[in-house]
């Protein structure tokens, strides 16, 4: 599958690949002593856990290149797992996971001895004049780029079918749009899964399997962070590829690791009549995770304002449903959030955004079928700057301002019948749209899935 990807499009993902690094450097960084960084964080960490197919992909991907005559890819692949696996601002974390965790205060100096290891004395000194040049000595990651999913089934559906629905915020307009892919994987004797996304970016962003199981991903910064764990774009592949129902999804989450503090999805569209809990919510970080199914009574959170003793319902389980933006329920998740959710902030705000319109389609006896799970997804999508925090629903309604949108996949999905709905941002500067705002493309799943 790498050699086929890397034939066809090195070009495309070396694109890309340039692109994520313009939009992620550091302002007081160099090229090169952040392509060290990134290799470092590969060869030590990431590349570690990551199974033997998926290293031999990369590989292929790179022979692949060098057939077609493109000599330029080196380790492009790599370096984009790398980038994809910081979780909201990757420019922010990158600057915090290696002034404040790696260059070490304890004496840990891993970046030092890589680069030392490597005869890479010229980047060190850079390193040295970055770290002594910078002016916060404190620097940490704030509350980031914003996603959320849902899945919902039962009473509240269609037949009862199964919806699912991603929305990726990230890295608007920067390009990486030019290239984009759905990437249909067909592993011999393993399932068959589509992965939506961007050339060079092998992982999955989102996904949905030939039995099923869909996967996502949002962000939810923790204080427990490690690299060495499964990259976790390549985690939900090999989820997507190994699970034929939700009870195999969960045992091989539960069997791989961790990186960052994350929300996941688990999901098993073939199961939505069968099995008691055919979808999760997951909510992780280093060395733990809580599982949340439809109306978990642990989502039932109260929040207590620690300065006036006020009580605040924060979370609003559902039958049939589960759903997350970038916040946790769990109570170590919650204690080991970088920045925990409040009522009326932004992450709680869409989050209310779901409960509300599951409870109005209920309320109004409107089934969920196609067009309104595509409604679902597309209100949660970014549309305004990420720079502003939302304590009101309004701006999620109003497409005015679409091009400052930092929505660039929104996606919904209906596997009963073999369909997904996909839309991208479009264009540039003024002109341009975001995923939300735009237009949702119908795809045809049967061609791919089968049956042949």
């Amino acid at each position: 599958m790498g050699f086929a990807a890397g034939y066809l499009m090195a070009q495309e993902a070396y694109e890309n690949y340039n692109v994520m690094v313009g939009a992620v450097l550091p302002k007081t960084w160099e090229k090169d002593a952040f392509e060290s960084f990134l290799d470092w964080q590969w060869n030590d960490y990431l590349s570690k856990q990551i199974t033997q197919n998926y290293l031999d992909e990369i590989q292929g991907y790179s022979d692949g290149a060098q057939a077609s005559g493109f000599t330029q890819l080196g380790k492009t692949i790599e370096r984009g797992v790398v980038i994809s696996s910081f979780p909201g601002d990757p420019t922010e974390n990158i600057e915090y996971l290696l002034r404040n965790e790696l260059l070490g205060s304890g004496g840990d100096n891993g970046f030092f001895d890589y680069l030392i290891k490597n005869n890479r004395l010229d980047v060190l000194e850079k390193i040295k004049e970055i770290i002594s040049n910078e002016e916060d000595d404190n620097i940490r990651p704030t509350k980031g780029l914003q996603c959320s999913h849902f899945s919902t089934w039962g009473d509240k559906t269609i037949n009862g079918d199964m919806f699912n629905g991603r929305n990726l915020d990230w890295l608007n307009g920067s390009g990486i749009s030019n290239n984009k892919l759905i990437t249909f994987y067909h592993p011999i004797g393993q399932y068959s899964h589509a992965a939506i996304g961007f050339a060079g970016l092998i992982g999955a962003i989102v996904g949905i399997s030939s039995k099923g199981i869909f996967v996502a991903e949002s962000d939810n910064d923790s204080v427990k962070v490690t690299f060495d764990g499964f990259a976790w774009s390549m985690r939900l592949r090999y989820i997507m590829e190994n699970a034929a129902n939700i009870e195999e999804a969960v045992s091989l989450w539960e069997s791989t690791n961790n990186t960052m503090g994350m929300c996941h999805s688990l999901a098993s569209a073939t199961e939505a009549a069968t099995a008691e809990h055919p979808a999760f919510a997951l909510e992780t970080m280093k060395g733990y995770t809580a599982f949340f199914s439809d109306n978990d009574p642990n989502e039932h959170y109260i929040y207590t304002d620690p300065k006036t003793g006020e009580k605040t319902q924060m979370g609003y389980p559902l039958d049939n449903a589960v759903y997350r933006t970038n916040h946790g329920y769990d109570e170590t998740i919650r204690k080991n959030e970088w920045e925990p959710a409040v009522p009326y902030g932004d992450s709680w705000t869409r989050y209310m955004l779901f409960f509300n319109t599951f409870s109005y389609y209920t309320s109004s006896n409107i089934t969920i079928s196609e067009l309104q799970a595509i409604n679902i997804t597309s209100v949660l999508g970014n549309k305004h700057s990420i720079q502003d925090i939302y304590s009101s629903p309004a701006p999620f309604y109003d497409c005015t301002n679409a091009w400052m949108g930092y929505n660039i996949i929104s996606s919904t999905f209906h596997f009963a019948s073999n369909k997904m709905f996909v839309a991208f941002e479009e264009g540039f500067g003024q002109q341009r749209i975001c995923a939300a705002c735009g237009t949702y493309v119908e795809v045809d799943l049967s061609p791919w899935f089968g049956p042949f």
